[in-house]
C-alpha cells in the first residue's frame, strides 16, 4: 500500500513539475489562465458557471500540446523518411516529388544507370484524405538493389503507373489507407495496414498490405519490425518480413538486422544483415547479404546522395561471394519536415 502511494506520489509530482516546465516560457501577466467572470459567478454560487479557461489560456495550451507532439515524433521516423523508405513513403499525406538516377553493379550484372520519378499529389478538396500518385521507372531493379529479407517485391515490374490512394485512419498508433491504380497492362487495388505497439523501450510496428493485379491475381505483403533507440545517435531494428504471391509456390520470408547511425541532420548510416528464405519447392536459405548505406544532402538541403556497398553469397551462384555497390543520386521536392523533426530528437 505505502509503495503504491509513493508511486502516486511521484507520478503526482513529474505531471506538475512537466507542466510547470511546459508553460516556463509564458510570462506570468501575459494571460488570465481562467476567464474572471466565469469564475466569479461560480463563487457567488452559480455552480453551473464552471470556470472555463479563457481564450489566451486555450491557444497557449494548444501551441504547447503541438510542440510536445512535435518532440515525440520517433527517431525511426524520421530514419526511414531519410532512407526513403516505403513505410514512411506510404503514409505521406502531402504533396512531394523525387528524381532519381541509380547506378548498381555486381558481380553477376553490368554497371548499369537507372532513372526514377515519382510524384505525390496531395488533394486538399476531398476531405484531405486524398492522394494522387504517379511514377516512371525502369522495369526493373538491380539485383544487387532487391529486398534484403523476402523475396522480389511487385514494384520492380512497374514502369509507369497512376494511383489514388484513400486514407481510411490516420494517427501516431493506427494508419489504414487504400490504393487503386493502374499501368499500361494491368490494374489493381489494395488495403494497407500500419499499426504501432509498444513494450517498455521497444517499439513494435506491423505493415500489412494486400493487394489484387488483374494480371497475376492477389499479393499479400507483411513486415513487423521491433526496434528501440539504443543511444542519442543509434536506432536497432529487427525486421521480419512474409511475402506470398498467388502466381507463386511458396512463402518466400527473411530477418534483417538493422542499426542506424546518425551523424548530423544532414548525414546517416545504415547497416543491414539480412538473410531470405523459401519454402517451394522446399525450405532453404536464399541470401545472405551484408549492407551499409551512406546518405548525405550536399549543395543543397534538396539533393542527396548515397553510396551502398555490400557483399552476398546467394544460392543461386553456388554461395560464391559476389560483391556490389550502389550509387544514387536523388532530388527531392515538395513536403519535407526532416529538418524540424531532427531538431526535436536528435539534440546532442
Amino acid at each position: 500500500m505505502k509503495t503504491t502511494i509513493r508511486k502516486f506520489q511521484k507520478s503526482r509530482t513529474i505531471l506538475f513539475t512537466g507542466a510547470l516546465l511546459l508553460f516556463s516560457a509564458v510570462p506570468a501577466t501575459a494571460i488570465d489562465i481562467v476567464d474572471r467572470t466565469q469564475a466569479e459567478k461560480v463563487i457567488q454560487g452559480n455552480k453551473e458557471a464552471i470556470p472555463f479557461f479563457s481564450e489566451g489560456a486555450e491557444e497557449v495550451f494548444d501551441e504547447k500540446h503541438q510542440q510536445v507532439g512535435e518532440y515525440l515524433v520517433s527517431a525511426a521516423t524520421w530514419f526511414d523518411s531519410f532512407f526513403d523508405n516505403s513505410r514512411s513513403e506510404a503514409e505521406v499525406n502531402k504533396s512531394t516529388a523525387r528524381l532519381r538516377l541509380d547506378a548498381g553493379w555486381d558481380k553477376y550484372e553490368d554497371f548499369e544507370f537507372k532513372p526514377r520519378v515519382s510524384l505525390r499529389l496531395h488533394l486538399p478538396g476531398m476531405d484531405n484524405r486524398w492522394n494522387l500518385i504517379l511514377s516512371a521507372r525502369d522495369d526493373e531493379d538491380f539485383d544487387v538493389d532487391r529486398h534484403p529479407g523476402g523475396s522480389d517485391r511487385r514494384e520492380d515490374d512497374a514502369n509507369v503507373t497512376a494511383a489514388l490512394q484513400y486514407f481510411l485512419l490516420q494517427s501516431e498508433k493506427m494508419n489504414i489507407s487504400t490504393t487503386a491504380g493502374l499501368s499500361y497492362n494491368y490494374m489493381y487495388a489494395g488495403l494497407r495496414y500500419r499499426g504501432s505497439y509498444e513494450y517498455g523501450s521497444w517499439q513494435g510496428r506491423l505493415t500489412s498490405r494486400f493487394r489484387y493485379y488483374t494480371d497475376d491475381g492477389f499479393e499479400s505483403i507483411n513486415e513487423y519490425d521491433l526496434e528501440r533507440q539504443v543511444s542519442e545517435n543509434l536506432l536497432f531494428r529487427t525486421t521480419l518480413d512474409a511475402d506470398w504471391y498467388e502466381e507463386k509456390s511458396g512463402l518466400a520470408h527473411g530477418i534483417v538486422f538493422s542499426l542506424f547511425q546518425v551523424l548530423n541532420s544532414d548525414r546517416a548510416i545504415l547497416y543491414d544483415i539480412g538473410n531470405s528464405f523459401q519454402t517451394s519447392p522446399s525450405y532453404q536459405h536464399v541470401d545472405i547479404v551484408f549492407r551499409s548505406r551512406y546518405r548525405q544532402r550536399f549543395y543543397r538541403d534538396w539533393l542527396i546522395f548515397e553510396i551502398a556497398p555490400q557483399v552476398s553469397f546467394p544460392k543461386e551462384y553456388n554461395r560464391n561471394f559476389n560483391p556490389g555497390l550502389i550509387v544514387r543520386l536523388e532530388a527531392e521536392f515538395g513536403y519535407k519536415s526532416y529538418k524540424k523533426q531532427f531538431d526535436n530528437i536528435f539534440r546532442f
